[in-house]
């Protein structure tokens, strides 16, 4: 039995941001893939809490802490996005996990330069580092997992591609007005030294209710999933966007290989937009129905 729980929490911890963070044409060669960013600003904290679906029960499993800052990088003016995910305390005695991921990712363009995952689980350990050079349209890796040796390699970039953090912040800004029900917007993702040619298919709009009674009209779309150890494949996540201006995401929730883990926005801070929001205020925490 004990077994079977660290096995579900491992399910459960192993891509609990990815789940969170995953939101998810063709585009020429050096386009500009955002045009305007409109949905955040440096200071936004955004916090979620994790559920696993033990049974017919949703367990509180964890955390993951999305936060934004102005930055320099390569003398460059960025976006350092950090996302740090853990378990709750009460299960450390027998499966302890700490991951934090970090991109640098262009201020205007959200392009990312720099992307870094450290994965702690248990006693499992593994380090990804990924350079993006735009002037020979390469991306250069450094990987290491456990004791083995450092792996290095370089990939062929591909125009607009984002990594699991910077991807997030780049669908916030989408022109959702542009698409009807059904379509599919075209990404392209890095993930696990490998470029994804993945899509987001836009599931129109539906409204999330607070146990206070406070309703949250949202965008609702599915991204299309790599399959590999946690995921089957397909559009088995569903990502719920607060459809104002500040386009935060209120819920995810998604299949994993053994049953199905959802993350719910608990706290915010630092929201770029007050006006046409359904924040009034820049600073708050929420109840949302599970």
């Amino acid at each position: 039995m004990k077994f079977l729980a660290s096995l579900k929490y491992r399910i459960f911890s192993k891509r609990t941001i990815m789940v969170l963070l995953l939101l998810v044409g063709t585009f020429a060669v050096n386009a500009q893939c955002l045009e305007n960013n409109f949905a955040f600003q440096s200071g936004e904290k955004l916090v979620f809490r994790g559920y696993y679906n033990w049974g017919f029960i949703w367990v509180a499993a964890g955390e993951v802490e999305l936060s934004v800052k102005k930055d320099l990088f390569q003398n460059k003016e960025v976006f350092k996005i950090k996302g740090e995910g853990r378990n709750t305390k009460a299960f450390d005695w027998f499966f302890k996990l700490r991951d934090t991921l970090t991109c640098y990712a262009d201020a205007k363009t959200l392009a990312p330069l720099y992307f870094d995952r450290r994965t702690h689980e248990a006693k499992y350990d593994a380090h990804h580092e990924y350079w993006f050079d735009y002037k020979s349209n390469q991306i250069r890796s450094q990987i290491q997992k456990r004791d083995k040796p450092v792996k290095l390699d370089t990939l062929k970039n591909k125009p607009c591609t984002f990594d699991i953090l910077s991807v997030a912040y780049y669908v916030r800004n989408l022109d959702f007005s542009k698409y009807k029900k059904g379509d599919k917007i075209p990404i392209s993702m890095l993930i696990d030294n490998e470029i994804h040619s993945l899509y987001i298919r836009y599931r129109g709009l539906e409204t999330i209710k607070a146990n206070s009674g406070e309703r949250f009209e949202c965008l609702k779309f599915s991204p299309l999933l790599v399959e590999g150890t946690m995921f089957k494949g397909g559009e088995d996540m569903t990502v719920w966007l607060s459809n104002d201006d500040n386009r935060i995401p209120i819920m995810v929730e998604a299949k994993v290989l053994v049953g199905s883990v959802k993350g719910i926005l608990e706290s915010y801070d630092g929201l770029r937009n007050t006006k046409n929001s359904f924040f009034k205020n820049n600073k708050g925490n929420l109840d949302i129905a599970e």
